[in-house]
């Protein structure tokens, strides 16, 4: 069972996209925890924003050859959605790993 401090830091490492901070918040949840399943959390969710930035200026270049503006909606709708599935299975108390990020992670990074 999570406790409040962990669901709130794990909340703000998932959707600090949505308060402007989405590189930001998951390293302050890295920093200010000494917990481990929030540190996984925060890494997650650092590296699938890494990811979406990364992806993003790729779809833009490609927009000059028709297939980044698909790309793009694709992305912006992942922005928006993913974080929030992440969220909802976070704060139930369920280790999440996002689909594409999180195997490279968790690989690298725990």
């Amino acid at each position: 069972m999570l406790t409040t401090e962990q669901k709130l830091l794990c909340a703000l490492a998932h959707l600090g996209t949505f308060v402007g901070i989405p590189i930001l918040a998951p390293i302050i949840a890295l920093l200010v925890s000494g917990d481990n399943f929030v540190k996984m959390q925060a890494k997650e969710a650092l590296g699938f924003q890494i990811m979406l930035i990364i992806a993003s200026i790729i779809s833009a270049i490609l927009i000059f050859v028709i297939i980044g503006i698909p790309l793009l909606i694709m992305i912006g709708i992942a922005t928006v959605v993913i974080p929030i599935i992440a969220f909802i299975k976070v704060v139930d108390g369920r280790d999440y790993s996002y689909p594409i990020s999180g195997p490279i992670v968790r690989k690298h990074f725990s």
